[in-house]
């Protein structure tokens, strides 16, 4: 069967936290399948409000997200669920069940996650979350849908500055590490495969990186603008087909993928504010945009410091 495979990432502005980026894979009866009309029994683009008939909500994560984290770890974790059958009891074990390319090792790395608890969920109704997961596998089933896998990768600040260097750009950092993430989920894949990507930092060229990390025959170029590129090729006698499109939300993995790359960073971000105020409880939390990222980096100066924390460790160089 056909598969579909959605990317995006949250973060890609601030200074402090990680840049979280996630991918999708869904198993289909067509590459030209619309999830949210498949799904429309379970799943929806706006939130409803029903307790008569509850669906998920799904979209772009700025909109579920909406200033509360309820009901943005409401719908994720309730796809998480329905795909690995558990509800996370904590921080690490989300990485574990969604970050499979991220040791918790590389985590406690992070001193202001080393030994900090965060039990989940934060704020989502553990009845509720149960009973979506189990609506939307029903809704599947009749549908001849499969949520097949969900990948999340956080990158730090370490890795996020000596990737900058390596690479040159933060656009081509994420391009990378989103190419790398939908080679993981292609090897799920032997049949036709359509991959949406959110577009990268405004760039519009993409063929060279997708040769190189994701094809090993010729990739055709499509279209090249401002709103949409995409391109395809064959691959072990299969045609892939990959556009990078300005507000890719509106294609159904996509938009999972940037509801879960943004819980995913909210849960550390959350984290990071809770390990500050253990050392500085009148601190006003952040949420690492450039602006306040630079209040809160003067605040914590002192203590900074007196912990022996070097920028490298904890600040983004773009």
């Amino acid at each position: 069967m056909p598969y579909l495979i959605g990317t995006d990432e949250a973060g890609y502005g601030p200074n402090l936290g990680p840049l979280t980026i996630a991918g999708t894979l869904w198993e289909t009866e067509s590459t030209e399948t619309d999830l949210y009309l498949a799904l429309s029994d379970a799943v929806g683009n706006h939130s409803s409000r029903s307790a008569a008939n509850p669906k998920l909500f799904i979209a772009d994560s700025k909109k579920v997200y909406s200033g509360s984290i309820e009901q943005l770890e409401t719908n994720v974790l309730a796809l998480v669920y329905a795909l690995k059958g558990k509800i996370p009891a904590n921080w690490q074990e989300l990485v574990e069940l969604l970050c499979p390319q991220h040791s918790l090792a590389h985590s406690d790395r992070q001193r202001w996650l080393a030994g900090q608890e965060k039990f989940l969920p934060i704020a989502g109704d553990p009845h509720k979350i149960k009973l979506l997961g189990e609506l939307f596998q029903e809704n599947c089933t009749r549908a001849g849908v499969k949520l097949m896998e969900i990948e999340c990768h956080p990158i730090f600040p370490p890795q996020f500055n000596n990737q900058l260097v390596a690479l040159g750009n933060k656009a081509t950092l994420l391009s990378n590490y989103t190419l790398k993430i939908v080679q993981r989920l292609m090897k799920h894949c032997d049949d036709d495969t359509e991959i949406g990507c959110d577009k990268h930092g405004g760039r519009s060229k993409y063929a060279s990186l997708v040769q190189e990390i994701l094809a090993e025959e010729l990739v055709l170029v499509g279209n090249e603008t401002r709103e949409i590129s995409d391109y395809s090729f064959r691959q072990n006698d299969h045609d892939v087909f990959i556009r990078f499109q300005a507000k890719g939300e509106s294609f159904l993995p996509t938009a999972l993928a940037s509801m879960v790359a943004k819980y995913l960073r909210e849960v550390f971000m959350d984290i990071w504010n809770q390990y500050w105020r253990e050392q500085f409880p009148e601190i006003k939390p952040t949420k690492g945009y450039p602006v306040d990222a630079k209040r809160f980096k003067s605040e914590i100066a002192h203590l900074q410091s007196k912990l022996g924390l070097s920028d490298h460790l904890i600040w983004r160089n773009k």
